[in-house]
């Protein structure tokens, strides 16, 4: 299909847009090769151009077509200027000319003060033509930013996780779907953790077959490290990292003592998944250099902890994981891992589940003093 839809006035063309933001050693221009590739999609697949903008605006106005697509688009008053990424014209389904603008980010962070200068922008320029604002950025928590804002013009979040769901399930045009697996590739989007995949990685596993065609690691990590940017600073997160190993994904912390994680294979643990049929499990682990006779021995001082975290949610005497010397404490979280829901909202359960095992970990001084007990790597 011929592309109708102009960017900056032009006919589409991916390579010249993306030229001037060739790269160069004092500038990143990762955000702006985003912008000019998204644009692109937009302008060469406009039934998906529809889906996302409808997902952007919401229940505001129905949208018949995209009309043009500007980037880079110059706004300012008297004091000061910006340039947001992109400018959408759109006609509604009463053929009124509407503007959608948006803020995109790849690893900045939402920045509270920009987005009131644009609203502020906005509100003076074409004052007769309805505008929204769309923030996109990779974390969903990003929404918070959009709450506080007070404008005439609605302000409205979606992370690249929800809008590569919309492009997968509409595209139509071979960009998009080029499109739709840079997002993945690029670590942008968290993919939704699926029953399904977790049932066949684990079938492969016991088979010995290569488990490393479902991709389940690799969508974890990227889950773990959505997670770790939100997760609250404190004594026992302030060096925590996500790890990607012993059948185990997730964060380790406190001087390599505390594993926060998804564990998708229990052998290198020596434990058992709560449930088989739901090979996922969220653990929190103890460990440190000990030999089985000293781990015998330090695991009899840990039975607060062990009580705190079984009131917690947490299966954590079960016995079945003892052979590991390394191991102090590992408890399995007893409720199931959400798979029915989106991968925005399986970063959020994640998060506050560790956030709340955190929480009992660190809000008692007795547990905490057990808890730099707990001998050292290195």
């Amino acid at each position: 299909m011929s592309a109708t839809i102009a960017i900056n006035g032009r006919t589409p063309n991916l390579f010249r847009n993306l030229l001037s933001y060739r790269p160069r050693p004092d500038r990143d221009s990762r955000e702006n090769f985003l912008t000019e590739s998204f644009a692109y999609v937009l302008a060469m697949d406009p039934k998906v151009a529809i889906k996302i903008i409808e997902a952007f605006v919401g229940k505001s106005f129905r949208v018949k077509r995209l009309v043009g697509v500007s980037t880079q688009v110059s706004l300012s008053d008297e004091t000061s200027s910006g340039l947001p990424d992109l400018k959408l014209e759109v006609l509604d389904n009463k053929n009124q000319l509407r503007q959608v603008w948006i803020e995109n980010k790849w690893s900045a962070f939402a920045d509270p003060a920009q987005l009131t200068r644009y609203l502020r922008y906005l509100e003076q320029q074409e004052r007769v033509i309805p505008k929204h604002l769309v923030l996109l950025t990779p974390r969903h928590a990003d929404a918070s930013v959009c709450q506080a804002a007070t404008s005439k013009i609605p302000l409205s979040h979606m992370s690249w996780s929800k809008l590569h769901e919309v492009v997968s399930q509409y595209h139509s045009h071979a960009a998009t779907r080029e499109f739709e697996a840079f997002l993945s590739e690029q670590q942008l989007v968290v993919r939704p953790i699926s029953l399904a995949a977790t049932r066949e990685h684990y079938r492969k596993l016991k088979a010995r077959q290569d488990w490393g065609v479902t991709r389940l690691r690799e969508n974890l990590q990227t889950l773990c490290n959505r997670v770790l940017l939100e997760l609250p600073k404190s004594e026992l997160t302030k060096d925590a990292h996500v790890v990607v190993n012993y059948g185990r994904v997730g964060m380790w912390m406190f001087g390599s003592r505390i594993t926060l994680g998804l564990m998708h294979d229990p052998t290198d643990h020596c434990s058992e998944f709560l449930d088989e049929s739901r090979p996922l499990d969220v653990i929190v682990r103890l460990e440190g250099p000990y030999t089985k006779a000293d781990a015998d021995q330090e695991r009899t001082r840990f039975a607060p902890l062990v009580q705190a975290l079984e009131k917690s949610g947490y299966a954590c005497d079960q016995g079945r994981w003892r052979a590991n010397a390394h191991s102090v404490l590992l408890g399995h979280y007893r409720e199931r891992f959400p798979f029915d829901v989106s991968a925005d909202e399986q970063v959020q359960w994640v998060q506050n589940v560790f956030c709340d095992a955190l929480s009992t970990m660190q809000g008692n001084a007795n547990l905490l003093k057990l808890l730099k007990s707990v001998r050292q790597y290195g």
